[in-house]
């Protein structure tokens, strides 16, 4: 029995090996890849699309924009907006008039000699948020949106957001080096308070078309880790809320399904993505995106470290401040790289690492937002 398990085992790993075969797929992307339009065309204020080309996997390549293009929203009675391009892939339409006996679509030309053309689709106001609210558990912080249509013409609705939390750094410094030479930090100046600026990349959408009435409740859309940077100080987010025709909420679920659920063989399988945006000289090219119309609602809530009892987050240095000698010669070797200097001391200066010392290492930025209480 003893030998039968030592051939069993030795065999195994080759029975594994044979039966391993490289799959390589009959798809072929383009070599500048596929044209990826992201927006909404929203009739109560600002339209702004995004234009990019998809990259291979595993995606860790910088995703290319697409710059010099021209686009504008077309109204089935015969108007015409144009957008502005405002750089780095995105084109911005200040204002439009819709309405909802109108339907409408997106033109975009000059992209490589091509010209793409939406479907038209339908303008589909938007009800308002009833509220964004959170939860504390053990997970940490919950954030979640509810909103309903009485009427009940909506049904299927997307979200997007954008976070903001003010956070310091270890260290407060009170020196600048200034033309070879220590000098005092006054407030302009100031490296200790940042903000940081987020938004999702993620798919959220949700539906009630299974439901007796259109409400959407307690729709999770982040959760903030217990003893983490967002909730340090004060924290805020901007949910963005539209409403979505059925065959848009069915491409977003097949993108969500493709992009964010995939890792193994019990996730849901890659699907063909068909959007409502097509090539005209060439109507089999696969273009990535799917145009829809509606109004915007908005809403935006603050939560503040003295609302989360024993919320604790602490930013460890690696290192103890260092002294350095009063001498150009030394500082200059200091503070001209890694190091930012903090305090006085006798005969020198005390310097930290500058991550540990200015708050824009972690990447955010001193400018004070101003909707920031």
């Amino acid at each position: 029995m003893t030998q039968k398990i030592k051939w069993i085992t030795l065999l195994f790993p080759l029975l594994q090996w044979h039966c391993i075969q490289s799959y390589v797929s009959p798809y072929q992307s383009p070599t500048t890849g596929y044209l990826v339009v992201e927006g909404y065309i929203s009739g109560n204020g600002p339209t702004s699309f995004l234009l990019t080309r998809s990259i291979p996997l595993p995606g860790d390549s910088a995703v290319p924009v697409v710059t010099g293009a021209q686009l504008q929203v077309e109204g089935s009675d015969n108007s015409i907006s144009p957008f502005t391009e405002v750089g780095n892939g995105y084109y911005l339409l200040p204002s439009i008039t819709m309405s909802p006996g109108t339907a409408y679509r997106l033109r975009i030309s000059n992209v490589n000699n091509e010209t793409y053309l939406s479907d038209y689709v339908p303008y589909k106001p938007t009800p308002p948020i009833d509220s964004v609210n959170w939860i504390r558990d053990d997970n940490g912080v919950t954030i979640y949106v509810n909103t309903h249509d009485p009427i009940g013409n909506t049904r299927y609705y997307q979200w997007k957001f954008s976070e903001t939390w003010e956070y310091r750094s270890a260290e407060e410094s009170g020196l600048i080096w200034r033309n070879d030479s220590l000098v005092a930090r006054f407030a302009k100046d100031e490296i200790y308070t940042c903000y940081h600026f987020d938004t999702t990349q993620s798919i959220f959408i949700s539906t009630s078309d299974k439901l007796a009435q259109d409400v959407i409740y307690r729709q999770p859309l982040v959760v903030i880790p217990n003893n983490t940077q967002p909730l340090e100080i004060e924290y805020s987010i901007l949910v963005s809320q539209y409403s979505l025709t059925d065959s848009a909420y069915n491409f977003l679920s097949l993108m969500k399904g493709n992009t964010e659920q995939l890792g193994s063989i019990f996730d849901l399988q890659p699907s063909q993505i068909t959007g409502n945006i097509h090539s005209l000289s060439n109507p089999g090219e696969i273009v990535i995106g799917y145009v829809s119309a509606g109004s915007l609602q908005q809403q935006r809530i603050f939560i503040n470290i003295s609302q989360l009892p024993n919320w604790f987050y602490f930013y460890e240095c690696p290192d103890l401040d260092h002294g350095v000698p009063d001498a150009l010669d030394s500082e200059k070797s200091y503070y001209d790289f890694s190091y930012t200097p903090v305090s006085l001391t006798v005969g020198g200066s005390l310097a930290n690492y500058t991550f540990c010392v200015d708050c824009r290492a972690q990447g955010g930025t001193t400018q004070k937002p101003p909707f920031w209480p």
